[in-house]
């Protein structure tokens, strides 16, 4: 862990984490006298999600989440908990960039949504053009600002203020518009237990009950049948396109698909504890077991992609029955979570 001191004189803890949207989200409750983990972050703002968007193009090609929309977490976490926030976009950068400036002078942390590519700190062979990066800024420097990025960095960091008004007014998909938001007050005392619940509950509707046949289980399911069938109508090299392309959103966009099915796994055990349900404990096995074949997933299409068929099973049928498995086995997680919640409000 490393330290900064604030405009009011407050300590701020800098912790890595494994996802910059829910690691940002604990490091502002913390501020505010509330420390709660990032996998309880993540499993009360139901994060994990799965949707395949064929009418969203990045780079002339679909887009796949394995988690809810950016910004969704932090709502969702300050609504269940008690927080009074603000949030807020602009159309004028310089508008954006005064009100940044004036927030962080009484000495409150500002979390804001950037565009990776522009961020100078980060190394350059690492830069990417992603505009749902969050990171928070502490305080103005001589030449920027002092800001601590829990999901790339291990410690704080300096930015000039030219390149955080660029990555924060960047264009192109996702443009975040200058958003910055942070909580005003928080329950001193939120119900831990009812927020678990409720965000439990929202999971399994995200997971199960959206009829639309692109999200949740349903969307698994429907991209893994696709995935066989590239090869034959996209041509072999196409199929690598899309499929490195999905995988690039698995592995690279945020933590991927299985790093969030190992963060809710987390936030179960962690909730198992909480409610000293042995249930919930298996489940989060369950969750860490599903990550592991989504990890199997991102290795056997890197094989494909990279042409290494050192195995004659690293087949499109394959990469596409594994999604399958995902699928199955989500789907029957989701249900047994729906039957442990009732017991848990019984």
């Amino acid at each position: 862990m490393m330290t900064e001191t604030l405009a009011n004189g407050k300590t701020y803890i800098h912790r890595t984490s494994a996802h910059c949207e829910t690691g940002v989200t604990s490091a502002l409750f913390l501020d505010k006298g509330i420390e709660i983990s990032e996998p309880m972050i993540f499993g009360i703002g139901s994060g994990i999600f799965f949707g395949h968007l064929p009418f969203i193009k990045w780079t002339g090609l679909p887009i796949s989440t394995f988690r809810t929309l950016p910004g969704t977490v932090f709502s969702k976490v300050s609504k269940r908990l008690g927080a009074k926030v603000v949030r807020k976009r602009f159309r004028n950068p310089q508008k954006g960039m005064d009100e940044l400036r004036r927030v962080i002078r009484t000495g409150q942390i500002v979390a804001v949504t950037t565009n990776v590519y522009w961020l100078s700190y980060f190394p350059r062979r690492y830069r990417f053009n992603f505009s749902g990066h969050n990171l928070i800024v502490l305080y103005e420097t001589e030449n920027g600002f002092r800001v601590s990025d829990p999901g790339l960095l291990e410690y704080t960091n300096d930015c000039s203020a030219h390149d955080m008004e660029r990555a924060r007014f960047a264009r192109g998909p996702m443009e975040a518009r200058g958003l910055m938001y942070y909580p005003l007050s928080v329950d001193p005392n939120p119900d831990i237990r009812k927020a678990c619940i409720t965000g439990m509950q929202d999971s399994c509707k995200q997971m199960l009950k959206i009829p639309i046949p692109l999200f949740g289980v349903k969307g698994i399911r429907y991209l893994a049948k696709k995935i066989v069938k590239w090869p034959e109508k996209l041509g072999y090299v196409e199929a690598c396109r899309q499929l490195a392309h999905l995988v690039r959103f698995q592995e690279e966009m945020g933590t991927g698909g299985a790093g969030f099915r190992y963060i809710f796994a987390a936030f179960l055990q962690e909730s198992s504890e909480l409610f000293e349900s042995p249930e919930l404990n298996e489940l989060s096995n369950e969750m860490t077991s599903i990550g592991d074949i989504w990890r199997e997933f991102a290795l056997v299409s890197s094989r494909i992609i990279k042409q290494r068929k050192t195995k004659s099973e690293e087949t499109f049928d394959k990469v596409g029955g594994l999604m399958m498995i995902c699928a199955g086995r989500e789907e029957q997680l989701f249900k047994n979570l729906l039957d442990v919640i009732g017991k848990l409000k019984s």
